[in-house]
């Protein structure tokens, strides 16, 4: 049987699919699901509950997650960066995972501790938001989710969107008390360096591990151009097209997503 791989430096290639467990039945129960409707996740209990904004556009796109976050977003609810929080590349390659340092801090500015139920979510519905999970299951957060539908859901769903003008930041953002946060171990079983990736190319198919592409479809079949300037477009061998938009029930997506 292969095994299911997930590059390190790829953001959304293969993390999609920590979102497609059916939403659990009732709020108290919230361990049984990596998902929350907004109503379950505007009943958990305020004192350990912490919603962190993960939005993050693409590079061609004009937007501005940060800037969006302090012009709105649900009560209470933190900045989590998800170019910040991560590791530094020698290439120059985004969204690395974090070292446990790093994690640790991110979660100690943020005011988050171990205990706390985090629910992520993002300005495009399900797009950015399973990333964020995928981290904090990687460091073994106990209680971490994401918002199922993201803010558009939570407006629809008739809750509070919080619209007043954030400070700078700095200011705003990075508020907890530090050293809150255990230094965590994140589970080296379920990542794979660059080099074991391009070490997996090279074997026959039926000794691969099977590598999910959750890009669009032509960008996987290479006649779409890739958002980043320079970058070929195509797949690696011993891969497989999954477009995350094919696994979810709805596609209704701002323009910056791509399809």
């Amino acid at each position: 049987m292969q095994r299911v791989s997930i590059a390190r430096n790829r953001i959304f290639l293969s993390t999609s699919y920590l979102c497609r467990t059916r939403a659990m039945n009732t709020p108290s129960t919230p361990s049984t699901s990596f998902l929350l409707t907004p109503t379950q996740a505007s009943t958990l209990p305020s004192s350990s509950t912490k919603f962190l904004d993960t939005t993050w556009f693409m590079p061609n796109s004009p937007r501005n997650a940060r800037q969006e976050f302090e012009k709105a977003r649900i009560q209470g609810a933190k900045y989590f960066d998800l170019d910040e929080v991560a590791s530094s590349n020698e290439l120059g390659l985004k969204h690395m995972m974090p070292s446990s340092e790093q994690f640790k801090e991110a979660c100690d500015q943020l005011g988050i501790t171990k205990e706390d139920s985090v629910v992520l979510y993002d300005v495009h519905g399900v797009f950015s938001s399973p990333r964020a999970l995928f981290t904090f299951k990687a460091f073994g957060h106990p209680k971490a989710f994401v918002l199922n539908g993201g803010l558009p859901a939570w407006r629809a769903a008739g809750l509070s969107v919080d619209e007043s003008q954030l400070l700078p930041s700095g200011e705003a953002i990075a508020t907890g008390a530090s050293g809150a946060y255990p230094l965590p171990s994140m589970d080296p079983s379920i990542i794979r360096s660059y080099e074991q990736m391009l070490e997996n190319t090279k074997r026959e198919s039926e000794d691969a591990e099977l590598v999910l592409d959750a890009r669009p479809k032509a960008r996987f079949m290479g006649s779409a151009p890739e958002p980043r300037a320079g970058l070929p477009s195509g797949h690696m061998p011993n891969s497989v097209s999954i477009p995350f938009t094919d696994l979810l029930t709805t596609h209704q997506y701002s323009h910056d997503v791509p399809k």
